[in-house]
């Protein structure tokens, strides 16, 4: 239960320092873009990658794999071209 109430209370700060860092301008996002998708990617393969090792076989842990490789790539375009 107190880890939920510190969850919500860092998505609020989170919130609340993202509509403080609005009117900074590139500054802001070429500080914390790098910082919110390597959270993305750690919790993505820290939550993923051993339920594919666990629960599949060879051949389905590779494509599974594969998949979120891609993932990875895709936001790395989207963050190339944006």
């Amino acid at each position: 239960m107190l880890l939920q109430l510190l969850t919500a209370v860092a998505a609020l700060a989170g919130a609340a320092c993202s509509l403080l860092a609005e009117g900074s301008g590139a500054a802001a996002v070429s500080g914390i873009l790098p910082f919110t998708a390597g959270g993305f990617i750690y919790l993505g393969t820290v939550s993923v990658l051993p339920e594919i090792l666990r629960d599949s076989g060879p051949a389905q842990a590779l494509l599974q794999l594969l998949a979120l490789l891609a993932g990875v790539a895709m936001m790395l375009l989207i963050a190339h071209y944006e």
